[in-house]
């Protein structure tokens, strides 16, 4: 009986071995330059952060396939040996520009400044931490330094957009080529006072004003210059510019009435007085134009010169850089995978 135990101890001790060293092995193994194994811990995180990623995005993480995953991590890993071989290197100060140019942006999208605590809340919460986003920079770096070292052929060939590709981008997207209403405005204008009474008072001269523009006895011109507190428009005879009726910032800086009034007055005419959420305004609608789908060489807005054909070549001009760009990546990698020893450990 004691034997028996004995042996079966010995064959469960020899079992957790045996399963320790499945655990244990690599998933894989990289050498373009020296031996690196990729372990199944480094993948399975791998995989469930795509899972994670996948299921965010309202997909199937069943769907991540782990030895797609794994050669992901086999290419990046190629890369850093192949970079680190032919002299590539990514220095804190070029993580540090990247990383500044990172929170730039970011502040050009919000329109407003972000200090340095409040951006590294915002990469913690989405990346973990501020190192592991720093890591991710260099990587990138890296990537992007070694691609354009190596394949500088390929990203610097010429690339050509066809009017025949314009014209057929413009077939399938016409119906998202639309003008909004749209009209040219003057004002006169004086903001909004830090007590109710001088507020009362400039509204009741403006009222003035516009009755007797109305009546013929002032022009609205003279009234600009003698009347307005809008110095960016005051030596332009009020001239505001065009405000389409899809733009959400202006209406949410000037209200409803403002809009409701510019859309509602006549080309050429002038409008009582008018009460924004900044201040009180006559307006002058100088010009007006009906929403219409856009053709080929209209201008993209009345404040521009480029035609949606100027558009439509940047956004295919920009398709085709990536598409040239991901082309030099993959090349490269296929150089690197002929030139390394790649060992495939892993089994589904």
């Amino acid at each position: 009986m004691k034997r028996r135990v004995i042996v079966i101890a010995l064959m469960l001790c020899f079992g957790f071995h045996l399963a320790a060293a499945t655990i244990g092995a690599p998933a894989a193994t990289v050498r373009l330059t020296k031996t690196t194994p990729i372990s199944m811990a480094e993948l399975e995180a791998e995989v469930a952060e795509y899972q994670q990623s996948a299921k965010a995005a309202g997909q199937d993480p069943a769907t991540i396939d782990p030895l797609q995953v794994l050669n992901l991590l086999i290419n990046n890993e190629l890369f850093r040996q192949g970079a680190a071989r032919d002299g590539v290197k990514i220095t804190d100060a070029m993580i540090d520009s990247a990383y500044a140019s990172q929170k730039a942006n970011l502040e050009a999208s919000y329109n407003q400044k972000i200090s340095d605590e409040q951006f590294a809340e915002v990469i913690k919460n989405n990346f973990g931490s501020v190192e592991a986003y720093r890591k991710m920079l260099g990587e990138q770096l890296m990537v992007d330094s070694y691609v354009r070292l190596k394949k500088a052929d390929v990203l610097n060939a010429a690339i050509t957009i066809t009017d025949s590709e314009i014209n057929s981008f413009y077939r399938k997207n016409r119906t998202q080529f639309v003008s909004p209403e749209t009209v040219k405005l003057s004002h006169i204008y004086i903001p909004f006072a830090a007590d109710q009474a001088t507020n009362d008072k400039n509204k009741a001269m403006l009222e003035e004003v516009a009755a007797n523009i109305k009546a013929g006895k002032m022009t609205f011109e003279k009234a600009v210059v003698d009347y307005s507190q809008d110095a960016q428009s005051k030596n332009k005879a009020g001239d505001i510019g065009w405000l389409t009726m899809d733009n959400t910032d202006a209406l949410a800086g000037l209200g409803d009435a403002f809009f409701d009034v510019a859309f509602s007055t006549e080309v050429g005419t002038t409008s009582s007085v008018v009460t924004s959420l900044t201040g009180y305004h006559i307006l002058k609608v100088l010009a007006y134009n009906e929403p219409k789908i856009l053709e080929l060489d209209d201008p993209i807005s009345p404040n521009t010169t480029s035609t949606i054909r100027d558009y439509i070549k940047s956004e295919l001009t920009a398709a085709k850089q990536q598409e040239t760009y991901y082309k030099a990546i993959n090349s490269l990698v296929d150089d690197l995978r002929k030139s390394a020893t790649v060992n495939i450990l892993y089994k589904k």
